[in-house]
C-alpha cells in the first residue's frame, strides 16, 4: 500500500487495476462492485493523470470511451491483437441480433432473456439470427439467450440486477461493442470502394 501514498494515487487503485487488468470495463452506470464510484474516481482529471502515469509504468494505458474506461496494453504484439479480434467475432452476431429487434437494446435498458426469446420466436428472421449464433450449451432458444446474457455480463457489458426475474441492465461499456462494429463497417466500406484508408480497432 505504500506506493499508493508515494504516488498520491486513489486508495481504490487496487480495485481499479483488478477489474481492468482482467479485460473488463468500468462503466459509469454500473452498480455492482462499487463500479459507478470507481468510474467517478478515474474520471476526476487529477486522478486520471496520476493513474495513467502509474499504469503506463507497468505497460497499461487507460482508454476512455463514452462513459466507460478500460485498459489497453502498450506496444501489444500483433499476435495478441489478432487474438482479441478473434474474440470479438463472437459478439458480431449477438450485436446484429440485438440491433434487429423491435425492442432496441439501448444503454441503461433492462432486458430479460425470456422477453428476447419470445420476440425471436415470434419473428422468423430474428429466430434465424439467434439460431446461427455459435453457442453450444443451450438446447432451447430461451436458454441460448440466457447464455448470451451471461456471456455479456461476464465480460462487463451487462449487469445482472435481479436474479429472480433474470433482469439485466445494459452498461455503458456496451457502447464499445457498437463503436467497434461501426469501425469495422467503415473499414469494409472503404475497402469495397478500393480506398486504402480505413479504421482498424486494436
Amino acid at each position: 500500500m505504500d506506493f499508493i501514498n508515494d504516488y498520491g494515487l486513489p486508495k481504490q487503485t487496487h480495485e481499479i487495476f483488478a477489474i481492468m487488468a482482467r479485460g473488463h470495463f468500468i462503466s459509469s452506470n454500473g452498480t455492482k462492485d462499487n463500479m459507478g464510484r470507481l468510474y467517478d474516481i478515474i474520471n476526476q482529471p487529477e486522478n486520471f493523470e496520476k493513474l495513467q502515469n502509474y499504469f503506463n509504468v507497468i505497460r497499461y494505458n487507460i482508454e476512455r470511451g463514452s462513459n466507460y474506461f478500460y485498459f489497453s496494453k502498450i506496444n501489444e504484439p500483433n499476435s495478441v491483437i489478432e487474438k482479441k479480434l478473434e474474440t470479438f467475432e463472437r459478439y458480431v452476431d449477438i450485436i446484429d441480433l440485438f440491433a434487429s429487434m423491435d425492442n432496441k437494446i439501448t444503454i441503461g435498458a433492462r432486458i430479460r432473456p425470456s422477453e428476447i426469446a419470445e420476440e425471436c420466436i415470434a419473428n422468423v428472421r430474428l429466430k434465424q439470427k439467434l439460431q446461427k449464433i455459435p453457442l453450444y450449451r443451450s438446447e432451447t432458444l430461451v436458454n441460448k439467450v440466457r447464455e448470451i446474457c451471461e456471456l455479456l455480463a461476464r465480460d462487463s457489458f451487462l449487469e445482472l440486477e435481479d436474479e429472480d426475474s433474470e433482469t439485466y441492465k445494459v452498461l455503458d461499456a456496451y457502447n464499445y461493442l457498437l463503436e467497434v462494429m461501426n469501425a469495422i463497417s467503415i473499414y469494409e466500406d472503404t475497402e469495397n470502394n478500393t480506398d486504402n484508408s480505413g479504421i482498424i480497432y486494436n
